[in-house]
């Protein structure tokens, strides 16, 4: 008897009959590949991807000829490099996630779409390449955890999408209404609910028990078995199949062409660019004055005026660029009313790029595409490059625009004027040295020491031409030498051996300037053995410790807020303001978010009545003087100082306490026009303690 079932048993499972086919399949979950659709489906299928197929390739084919190449040797040689860099910005998403329904939103599309498109990836290696060899990936627990997880992103992504949408159709400000944008984020809805839809038709139909591992399938199945009939739901079936499948080639296709690049394009870019330090930087160096061969000079290409002008990386960042508005929602220039969008300057050059007829040779200046008023606004505060999600610098383009401007010599009066003065007597103001020996004499009647009487200080107090030009911020130096004098610092004062740092200078775009006054710091720093520089100018600490570096010295920079946050800890120096006064911060661009000091600063506030602004530490606002435009005239609608004053006058706040010597003269200067210098005060954040 046991034979003969043995028997039985043997010959059901070698030859078994399409009934117990059906019971196994239906016992066992596994994926069933075109079901509900004739049998030639998935041989039309490939026929019809291939013009979608070729037109994506042609795509990228044009891309890759304009830069892709370089990248990819560049990733193939910095591979471990970029691959950190890129799950930081690409995958991880670290600077979207900054905002929390927007990052949440876009989190869920991009995961939504990665996984789907690696379950689509998954189905095409199990019925292609495996069930000829009657093999089977999607089956058993295997499959009932890939439904699940298909179904979860599924919704995510549709979430996600439905959440983009709603911000769009209800007119966030930095969103542009453009035709383009809608119609993919419709197509990807319409994937994830055909998807969801098919799936539905197809438990409906074939009512498999493993149903359950696809929630929102079974749910919505639920919902048309009780209304719809099965013979309709396979008639409709082929139908949405094949607008599921031709809008989902379609959105592949157009990839290389539309916003939708940016989901390849950024995850290259973002890993290849902030491995250097970008922010510190501003732009590259485009010579070294000291290895310059001037009969070559003029086949240096110096600044910016053609397309073709930029580099394979820089033309990367135009195509990486997704159109976001977040470096234009936060740009003081754009805010104050000026000509200058980050945004808008990326996306013009990045169209101008891909316009065949001008073929990358298109004077951009000569045709005011890169227009003065637009160029030269830019006050180089960094918040651009700081929030974009895949690390894009409009910084570089505008001050390689710049170079090219003054190369051409067509600036204004005023950096005309500038320029001049730093040229010739070493200051941007145009004084005499005899200002300077002023300064000197008083400062050692305060205490200091020069080099030439103190030649082996630990510091040297680095004075800077505000404070040495400036009545209101000499008051800045005059505070510090009797600080650090009551403190017992040992320190010293370069004296008249003091010239502009040249950072004026390099932010106009005037580089060969810039590098011959550096250079003569260099040289007087090497000389007097400069260990550590104390400066309470933003802008010198900017310059002198990432600037320098490239020009041949590195140096140990400490800016005033942090040697004061020192002493105050040693119980050397204590606050002087009045206790009942509300007192309010002004991060510095070039300390906060640049240098990251941060928190030092604000120790030092920690005994007051102290209350923050609405934007503050990386995030800060700037006060409207950076990039040369203290130095410069550009008409706007409401000036940067004028805007950050308000925010202090909504919390009510009596003293802006501020760490820059530009912020102090901006700040004031806007206090006066309001009319406000009985009830707001502006003090450095030296200014506050005896």
């Amino acid at each position: 008897m046991s034979n003969l079932l043995s028997i039985i048993t043997n010959y059901i499972i070698e030859r078994p009959s399409p009934l117990i086919v059906e019971t196994l399949q239906t016992l066992t979950p596994s994926r069933e590949n075109y079901t509900l659709l004739p049998p030639e489906t998935s041989f039309i299928m490939y026929i019809v991807l291939i013009p979608f197929a070729l037109i994506f390739l042609y795509g990228l084919y044009i891309r890759l000829r304009v830069y892709g190449y370089s990248a990819l040797l560049t990733l193939s040689q910095n591979f471990k490099s970029w691959l950190m860099q890129s799950l930081k910005f690409a995958v991880l998403q670290k600077r979207i996630i900054r905002e929390k329904l927007a990052g949440l939103m876009h989190l869920a599309i991009s995961y939504g779409i990665l996984i789907l498109f690696i379950g689509t990836l998954i189905v095409f290696i199990d019925n292609d390449i495996l069930e000829p060899f009657n093999q089977k990936l999607l089956q058993g627990i295997f499959y009932q955890v890939f439904e699940l997880i298909l179904d979860i992103f599924g919704l995510l992504l549709l979430l996600g999408i439905s959440i983009q949408l709603t911000r769009r159709y209800s007119g966030v400000r930095r969103l542009r209404p453009k035709l383009e944008y809608y119609t993919y984020l419709w197509g990807l809805l319409f994937i994830g609910i055909s998807g969801f839809l098919l799936e539905s038709i197809r438990i409906t139909v074939k009512k498999p028990v493993w149903s359950i591992y696809s929630p929102i399938g079974n749910t919505i199945s639920t919902l048309l078995a009780s209304g719809i009939g099965a013979e309709a739901l396979k008639n409709v079936y082929p139908i949405l199949w094949w607008a599921h499948a031709l809008t989902a080639f379609g959105l592949v296709a157009t990839l290389p062409y539309t916003n939708l690049r940016h989901t390849i394009v950024s995850l290259i870019y973002s890993g290849l660019t902030y491995s250097a330090p970008r922010l510190p930087q501003l732009a590259k160096t485009p010579f070294r004055i000291s290895e310059l061969d001037l009969s070559t000079l003029e086949e240096s290409r110096i600044g910016f005026r053609k397309i073709n002008d930029l580099d394979w990386l820089q033309k990367m960042g135009l195509d990486a660029c997704t159109d976001c508005g977040r470096c234009e929602a936060i740009c003081p220039a754009y805010s104050s009313g000026t000509a200058l969008s980050p945004r808008n300057l990326v996306q013009k050059l990045m169209k101008i790029m891909w316009n065949r007829r001008e073929n990358g040779e298109k004077d951009l200046i000569e045709s005011r595409d890169l227009g003065y008023d637009e160029v030269y606004a830019c006050t180089t505060c960094g918040g651009c490059v700081d929030v974009c999600p895949v690390i894009i610098s409009p910084l570089e383009y505008i001050i390689e625009a710049r170079r090219a401007y003054v190369i051409d010599g067509r600036m204004e009066k005023k950096v005309i004027e500038t320029l001049n003065n730093l040229s010739r007597v070493e200051n941007p103001y145009g004084l005499p040295k005899a200002e300077r020996e002023a300064l000197v004499k008083e400062l050692r009647s305060l205490g200091a020491k020069t080099i030439d009487e103190n030649p082996d200080p630990e510091y040297i107090y680095w004075i800077g031409c505000l404070a040495t030009y400036d009545p209101r911020v000499r008051n800045i130096a005059r505070k510090m030498v009797e600080i650090l004098n009551n403190a017992g610092v040992n320190f010293a004062i370069l004296g008249t051996l003091e010239r502009c740092s040249g950072e004026p200078a390099r932010r106009i775009g005037e580089e060969g300037l810039f590098q011959e006054l550096a250079l003569k710091n260099i040289e007087l720093f090497k000389k007097v053995n400069a260990k550590k520089i104390i400066v309470h100018c933003p802008h010198c600490y900017q310059t002198f410790k990432n600037e320098y570096r490239e020009l041949g010295i590195e140096l140990e920079v400490i800016h005033h807020s942090v040697l004061l946050r020192e002493l105050l800890n040693k119980g050397k120096i204590k606050p002087k303001i009045e206790e009942d006064a509300l007192v309010t911060f002004h991060d510095s661009c070039y300390i906060a978010r640049f240098n990251n000091i941060i928190n030092e600063p604000r120790e030092l506030l920690k005994n007051l009545k102290f209350k923050e602004m609405e934007r503050i530490r990386e995030n800060t606002f700037c006060c409207g003087a950076g990039g040369g435009n203290y130095w410069s005239e550009i008409k706007r609608v409401k000036r940067e100082s004028l805007q950050r004053l308000e925010e202090a006058i909504r919390i009510n706040a009596d003293v802006i306490i501020v760490e820059c010597p530009y912020c102090l003269a901006m700040l004031e200067d806007a206090v006066r026009v309001m009319g406000l210098e009985e009830k707001l005060k502006i003090l450095d954040i030296s200014e506050i303690f005896d």
